[in-house]
């Protein structure tokens, strides 16, 4: 009979290889958790916070929108529409004791509504500042004209609890249509009550497994000190635990799917399930090649047919289908897996490039616009040149006119006298009265052709960067709207046949530069006409003035062929454009843009397929009270 040895000769009998492993296990078990898995869920917990607060947002946006398109088809007036729509998000609660809460303030800002601060609503709280002297609704307003919607963090009250101040972090996002900002936010005092919990919970879990792992331990060295075969027994036994849970931890990550010869899905992990969506009954038994587009079918089966041939690439990039019909792309890789069945399972294992996919268009899309920006420094460069080499010329012009209109002045009389006393009078191949109807008109369209070319080779100059453009003018937006049509009659005449304009009587005046605002209204009235597909199609345009909020606007609509949403997101990016085989540019929305925000406005595009697209400036009325001498 083998004998055991004692507990009292284990010291000598154990080696340190045996025991100094096991020690260093549940040290480094212990500092995985605290140190790495701990600080790994409080991310996550706060990812999954923002990700909350995200679609929160994204829902009271929703709520808001469906007010505002009863006002549009006039089933509300506008300012019901706002005041339901502020009704109803204020009577909104959410969070673990049903406080949490939707706020809105404008972009003055001015508080419309706050459920626990009624204080504030109605009141200027560009001034309010948190403990830590942050002027928080100035970075929310900071926040959204950067990039219309995100996160920031600040100090805030606790719910309705005035008393207790804590750190929060709030997501905002605009509605530019009436020009509010809507947020909503968590307190980061939730997370860590949530990680502390959990850390209190794990502690007692992972000391019960400590112990366990403690007890285990001895035990297994117990073990290793009968004898070498049984030690061997054990770390064989050990080895194939840790290479099965090791396949396992390794490909945890990564979506795993599993299917059979008739490619019908047998197992779906839980990464694939929360991406796709599907739950695994859903999965059993589905058709693996009914989750790939039509078009890439036929390249999926072959990459499964040619499983187990040497030298072939098992890396396939593929889109898939989720359950809510959104595209993910995959990179996928596939393996035949020997489980003793006569049919075989195959495995795939794939992870999501979905994001890399549109980092590297986005990488190519800059590229290109970089090309395109150095294309537009060499342009700039050539039109200086060319501007100043037409001023010349043209200066000589408009003396000359001026020379000839006092000649005409002083001719005009002798050539009367003569006329009349002779009763006919011919002048070249015209008879004098027609010359003396027509030369006036002649002169000064000369003289208004001339000073037209002057503009222009100035606006060259100014786009050239040789010198700013001063907003400190009071502009009349009927006068600029009236001009801009005048030098665009010809092209608007060709475009359509149903071309209509509605100005606003007595429309307050607003400071700026009206040179540069005809621009904008140009560059508008170039984009309708050219979405028109025949002149029987309609474009108008109208001003107006908008009390409540002391902004002027200038609306221009076409019923051309509309813009698809993804065409519509980017329409004010630079060097975007849907022109470029009729050289088109793509920066003249982005050059408006500009120019409307260095008035202090915003330009806004609403479009739909076939139905037309309607842009529209809003900008602010003149008040003396203004800090003047703005420049672009």
């Amino acid at each position: 009979m083998k004998k055991i040895p004692s507990p009292a000769f284990l010291p000598n009998m154990v080696p340190a290889r045996i025991f100094m492993p096991v020690l260093l296990s549940m040290f480094l078990f212990i500092g995985t958790f605290f140190g790495y898995i701990l600080p790994k869920v409080e991310t996550h917990l706060m990812d999954r916070k923002r990700e909350m607060i995200h679609a929160l947002g994204e829902s009271a946006m929703s709520s808001i929108r469906y007010y505002a398109e009863l006002a549009e088809g006039s089933s509300i007036s506008e300012q019901e529409a706002k005041r339901q729509a502020v009704s109803h998000l204020r009577s909104l609660r959410y969070g673990p004791d049903n406080k949490d809460y939707f706020w809105i303030n404008d972009t003055t800002p001015r508080m419309i509504m706050h459920p626990y601060r009624p204080d504030l609503e109605g009141r200027y709280v560009g001034d309010t500042e948190d403990p830590a002297g942050k002027k928080l609704f100035l970075a929310f307003l900071d926040t959204v004209k950067k990039t219309g919607g995100g996160y920031v963090n600040y100090h805030w009250q606790w719910q309705d609890d005035p008393s207790r101040v804590f750190s929060k972090i709030s997501y905002v996002q605009e509605f530019p249509q009436w020009h509010w900002i809507v947020g909503t936010g968590v307190y980061v005092e939730d997370v860590h009550a949530q990680i502390a919990a959990i850390t209190e919970h794990m502690t007692f879990i992972f000391l019960g497994i400590l112990g366990i792992i403690a007890v285990l331990s001895v035990y297994i060295i117990w073990q290793g000190a009968t004898g070498e075969a049984h030690r061997r027994e054990i770390e064989e036994s050990l080895r194939k635990s840790e290479n099965k849970y090791r396949l396992l931890a390794e490909t945890a990550r990564e979506i795993i799917l599993l299917f059979d010869t008739d490619l019908r899905v047998t197992y779906a992990n839980t990464a694939w399930k929360k991406i796709s969506g599907y739950s695994f009954a859903e999965m059993e038994g589905l058709d693996i090649t009914s989750l790939v587009p039509p078009g890439q079918k036929k390249q999926f089966r072959d990459k499964i047919d040619m499983i187990g041939h040497e030298a072939v690439d098992y890396l396939l990039e593929s889109d898939f289908f989720l359950k809510d019909n959104r595209v993910i792309t995959v990179e996928a890789t596939f393996a035949k897996l020997d489980t003793g069945e006569s049919a075989g399972t195959y495995l795939m294992t794939a992870r999501d490039i979905t994001e890399k996919k549109k980092i590297e268009a986005q990488a190519k899309m800059q590229q290109e616009q970089m090309m395109q920006a150095d294309k537009m420094v060499s342009l700039g460069t050539l039109v200086s040149g060319v501007a100043h080499e037409i001023n010349n010329p043209i200066s000589s012009i408009m003396l000359n006119i001026k020379v000839f209109d006092k000649f005409w002045q002083a001719a005009q009389p002798i050539l009367d006298s003569h006329y009349q006393e002779k009763g006919e009078l011919d002048v070249g191949t015209m008879s004098y009265p027609q010359l003396r109807e027509r030369m006036p008109r002649l002169l000064s369209f000369s003289h208004e052709g001339v000073e037209r070319v002057k503009r222009i080779v100035g606006d060259l100059k100014d786009f050239s960067g040789q010198k700013p453009a001063d907003l400190r003018e009071t502009v009349n937006l009927n006068e600029v709207v009236e001009k801009a049509i005048g030098l665009m009659f010809s092209l608007i005449k060709k475009a359509t046949h149903d071309f209509r304009i509605e100005y606003y009587e007595n429309l307050p005046t607003l400071q700026g530069n009206s040179q540069r605002l005809g621009q904008v209204v140009i560059n508008l009235l170039v984009n309708g006409c050219q979405a028109l597909t025949g002149p029987h199609q309609g474009l108008y345009l109208k001003t107006g003035y908008l009390e409540e909020s002391e902004e002027i606007f200038l609306e221009v609509k076409d019923f051309g062929e509309g813009m698809e949403p993804d065409v519509l997101e980017r329409i004010k990016d630079p060097f975007f454009t849907t022109k470029r085989d009729s050289n088109g540019t793509g920066l003249g929305l982005s050059i408006s843009d500009t120019i409307v925000r260095n008035h202090g406005g915003w330009l806004d595009f609403n479009s739909e397929v076939m139905q037309g697209t309607t842009a529209v400036v809003l900008l602010p009325r003149y008040s003396p009270d203004e800090v003047i001498g703005r420049m672009i």
